[in-house]
């Protein structure tokens, strides 16, 4: 059986950080996001009232979350790159997109494991990856190497016609 698309990709820790505003889903982004600014206006709020105790709750509050969303990006690559081996410090890795599934095998072999087109719920694009994220948030960054920009979209064509619950993120 040939594939119809062959894609290379690699997981370091340099392309896990060019790519860790993506890690999570823009949906919980968005709600930890929202959750600060409010959390600072009812600090200011209260600033403005002289309330003094719920100004530093509410100021401590958003603190804690803002420095909590930037650990646990850290403590999300630290995990990916322990999959990938404790002696190794990249995965190079290719992924087979055939007609009902994708199999991911390393570079230098051919066997690997097979996954469902099913089990991808987001593409995100950044400057130099595209990243396919799975359900259970596990991150393929691929190296951006197609040929021209058709050949990109009739890649995301294809993928998105195999799931049509794919969610498409900064496809530029």
């Amino acid at each position: 059986m040939e594939s119809y698309f062959v894609v290379n990709g690699s997981i370091n820790k340099k392309i896990l950080n060019s790519i860790k505003k993506h890690l999570y889903p823009p949906s919980f982004t968005r709600f930890i996001n929202i959750t600060i600014f409010i959390s600072g206006a009812l600090a200011f709020f209260f600033f403005l009232l002289k309330i003094n105790l719920l100004t530093i709750i509410f100021l401590i509050g958003a603190l804690v979350i803002y420095v909590e969303k930037l650990l646990s990006r850290r403590i999300l690559i630290k995990k990916i790159l322990n999959i990938i081996g404790p002696g190794q410090s990249s995965f190079n890795y290719k992924l087979n997109f055939y007609n009902s599934h994708m199999t991911l095998s390393d570079e230098l072999n051919e066997s690997g494991f097979d996954i469902n087109y099913s089990n991808i719920s987001r593409i995100t694009e950044t400057k130099e990856n595209i990243a396919l994220f799975t359900r259970e948030n596990m991150c393929f960054p691929i190296n951006i190497s197609f040929s021209d920009n058709n050949e990109k979209y009739e890649w995301l064509d294809y993928i998105v016609e195999k799931n049509k619950k794919i969610k498409l993120y900064n496809i530029q």
